[in-house]
């Protein structure tokens, strides 16, 4: 007999989530087939959903914060001719018929046209009556509300489960979520300072061939599919490096190309950006102008980014007949249809009528200027007013003074953001996004809270400004050590030096380090770590555990050990280090957040010498921040009962004994303590919470 059940609780029961009101990002979901999202994706996603969600208190529907993270261009009039292609479509009697899932092949052959013109080539064309001399036709090409649903069913057409989608670090996050999202995994390419955070072709093809053969032993068993690398994301320019690969980077593109060929690796070729490039002589070269390379590219091109339509949602797609079929198919299976509206903006935007290029020239033109000279005042605020052009100092310095006072416009553009630079090798060519490094600030103290990671410094500027950007995480960026922030500079200049203002301001109240650093543990950190261990255990543990048993403990044996479970605990251990000499370190361990404790403080170990120096306790914060990190709520460290000044440390930490238990050590059997801590509760306590 079915059971009776109302509708929505039986809704809410099967989806917890759905329960809390959020302001901000909607959930970031899951992927299609319910198993969790690889651990770099989900470092990702736990990034943005903290900037999006977490960060922000109660007070954000009655006191706004400033969105340094914000994916909009500036506000700036929207393309002319895509409007008036709107206008002319809505003034026709045919808005009444439901539009062709591949979209009106009169658009489809406009957009053709544009592409063409940009010297798109298909070199081994099919033989199709209607083929151009191009090698084209309009069944290269459909187009959807945006790029991202684009792109979405791309990765659904070309892989299979296991199959890895490979993007850039830096990328835009929410790009390799939905790859995940869609069923396939992702591996991250990491853009390197030496490279000037361009892609490296040898670097992409040794990336490849590591994934295949890893995918070859783990799957060279099962019978059948064996997964494969199956795209390479390329953003052309890049988000949100803003580095452009031009006519002058020709043989560069044909080497990635090359690289994807010659291993059966499809080009995601995404050029939303490309309009907005601040030099309009060294705007992306699309790979699949390149001859020999249109059958293994799939090139997207939209008008949020570039033409003042983000609202719109509106992209297209240019690949092999193959491709959009199959893309077509899947559109017709889920949504039916692109609305004819967004066809007719994206013909106005994209054709090559002589209308179109004189718009364009104009339009672009002074739009690349306020993106130009909105650069130019970040970078200001951030290095100094004498780093800019000359030429546009006063500009700036007039614009600064009239929003934030003289007094004050001259202590921040004197010198600029304290401790914050731009990443070396990192000039944006394009686009309105700027990395910050604040790494200088990694171990500096606010009100007595150490900052050590990107949460730490999110949480940071939105207590004392109210401001969040994307940190590195969110970006994949490919230096974990460092602090880095993505910001937007595409903001009203009102806000946009007002929030400098601030973070200038916050960041001037800051504590001055101390004399060491906490980091996860690293390999050549296990022998002093041993020695700490079985030196601690020896020194705290004297008269209380049997002499036997300490004299039996072995620094060398201990060494061994950590170095064998090092790569199953690197990420679970935390380390106080002065000038490379380890002081002290902590071992943590989350569990299911089904068990009584989803979480434990395995150890904490300090040098003799270092002890009661706030080491300790510092070691004990970052622990719990991980943890809250984690989504763990609570936490147990165990503690022998006769170990008093474990027990005093403990309980200065606010822990509640609410457990025992018998633990053998050697021959001897000890009584046991469990420490009970809520981390909700050390969160709030912390100054850590939304």
């Amino acid at each position: 007999m079915l059971i009776k059940s109302n509708a929505i609780d039986r809704l809410l029961r099967e989806n917890p989530n759905l329960g809390e009101r959020r302001f901000g990002l909607p959930s970031i979901g899951g992927r299609d087939d319910h198993e969790e999202f690889n651990p770099t994706v989900q470092k990702i996603a736990d990034a943005i959903d903290f900037y999006g969600y977490e960060v922000r208190d109660d007070k954000i529907t009655t006191i706004p914060d400033t969105d340094l993270g914000a994916g909009n261009p500036v506000n700036y009039p929207p393309f002319p001719p895509s409007i008036e292609a709107m206008h002319k479509a809505l003034d026709t009697s045919e808005m009444y018929k439901y539009p062709y899932t591949e979209g009106d092949d009169r658009i489809r052959k406009v957009l053709l046209d544009y592409v063409e013109e940009l010297g798109f080539v298909n070199t081994t064309p099919y033989s199709y009556p209607d083929i151009d001399d191009k090698g084209l036709s309009v069944h290269n090409l459909t187009f959807m509300p945006s790029t991202s649903i684009i792109f979405n069913i791309i990765v659904e057409t070309i892989s299979k489960p296991g199959d890895v989608i490979l993007v850039t670090g830096p990328n835009y996050g929410l790009f390799t979520i939905r790859a995940e999202r869609a069923g396939a995994e992702v591996e991250i390419l990491n853009l390197e300072k030496e490279d000037h955070f361009l892609v490296n072709p040898k670097k992409l093809a040794n990336k490849i061939d590591e994934i295949n053969e890893s995918l070859q032993k783990v799957y060279n068993r099962r019978k059948g599919y064996v997964p494969r690398v199956v795209a390479f994301l390329n953003a052309n320019p890049n988000n949100p490096t803003g580095k452009v690969m031009g006519e002058s980077e020709t043989e560069l593109l044909t080497e990635i190309g090359q690289v994807c060929l010659d291993r059966g690796v499809f080009i995601i070729d995404d050029l939303v950006y490309r309009d907005i490039s601040f030099d309009p002589n060294h705007l992306a070269k699309p790979i699949a102008t390149i001859p020999g390379m249109f059958r293994n590219t799939i090139s997207l091109f939209g008008l949020s980014k570039s033409y003042g339509l983000a609202s719109l949602r509106a992209g297209f797609v240019v690949a092999d007949e193959i491709v959009i079929r199959e893309v077509i198919n899947r559109i017709f299976q889920s949504m039916d249809s692109a609305p004819d509206l967004v066809g007719q903006a994206l013909a106005g935007a994209f054709n090559t009528s002589e209308r179109r290029k004189q718009v364009y020239d104009e339009y672009f033109q002074e739009l690349r200027k306020i993106y130009v000279d909105k650069y130019q005042l970040v970078k200001a605020m951030v290095q100094g007013l004498d780093q800019v052009p000359i030429s546009k100092q006063q500009m700036i310095k007039d614009k600064v003074e009239s929003i934030i006072g003289k007094e004050k416009a001259e202590a921040l553009l004197q010198s600029g953001l304290p401790y914050v630079d731009f990443p070396k090798n990192l000039e944006p060519e394009s686009g309105f996004f700027a990395v910050l490094d604040f790494t200088a600030i990694k171990g500096m103290k606010d009100q007595g809270h150490l900052i050590t990671t990107e949460r730490d410094l999110l949480t940071f500027f939105y207590r004392h400004a109210r401001i969040r950007f994307l940190v590195g995480q969110s970006i994949s960026w490919p230096y974990p050590k460092e602090l880095v922030g993505r910001v937007s500079f595409a903001l009203e200049d009102k806000v946009l030096i007002s929030a400098f203002d601030k973070m200038r301001e916050a960041l001037l109240a800051l504590e001055p380090k101390e004399d060491y650093v906490i980091r996860k543990n690293e390999y050549q950190d296990q022998s002093q770590m041993a020695k700490i261990k079985v030196e601690g255990w020896q020194n705290a543990y004297d008269k209380i555990i049997a002499s036997k048993y300490l004299n039996s403990l072995n620094v060398e044996e201990q060494t061994k050990r950590y170095i064998q479970s090092f790569d199953e605990y690197k990420d679970l251990v935390f380390v106080a280090v002065k000038d490379e000499e380890v002081l002290g370190y902590a071992c943590f361990k989350p569990y299911d957040k089904k068990e009584k404790y989803d979480s434990e403080l395995v150890s904490l170990y300090l040098r003799k010498e270092a002890d009661g120096k706030g080491i300790g306790s510092s070691l004990f914060k970052e622990v719990v921040k991980e943890l809250i990190a984690q989504d763990r709520h609570n936490m147990i460290v165990w503690c022998l009962a006769d170990n008093q000044h474990a027990i005093n440390f403990y309980e200065k930490l606010g822990g509640k004994c609410l457990e025992t238990k018998n633990a053998k050590i050697g021959e001897e059997i000890y009584l046991e303590y469990g420490f009970y801590f809520d981390l909700d509760q050390l969160n709030s306590s912390y100054g850590l919470e939304k």
